[in-house]
């Protein structure tokens, strides 16, 4: 019995990697939707900011912010500096019309 198990061992993790894949694939094409909906069929002022992986820190900053491909990203953000960034653009149009990504130095 026990060799059987480390037989399947390997369709069960293929398995499982194949469902997280797949997951992720899907979440992009959500991605991809509503940013095409917010950006052409909206009418609105939008801001689509991109968050590099999370983490549930404390707030740490200084956050950084960039359209892509002109800067070169850190791997992560806290969400509360995640918070800090967004809050203040409710009433500042520096980035209308843009979808920067967002990261703190030390998330």
């Amino acid at each position: 019995m026990h060799v059987r198990c480390l037989v399947d061992a390997p369709d069960r993790l293929a398995n499982l990697l194949f469902r997280i894949l797949e997951r992720v694939l899907k979440s992009f094409e959500d991605h991809t939707v509503v940013d095409k909906v917010i950006r052409v069929s909206s009418g609105i002022d939008w801001a689509l900011a991109r968050a590099v992986a999370l983490t549930d820190k404390p707030a740490v900053g200084p956050v950084r912010a960039a359209e892509a491909g002109t800067g070169k990203p850190g791997a992560r953000i806290n969400r509360a500096d995640l918070a800090q960034f967004l809050v203040p653009r409710i009433e500042d149009d520096a980035w209308i019309r843009k979808a920067p990504l967002v990261w703190t130095t030390r998330g």
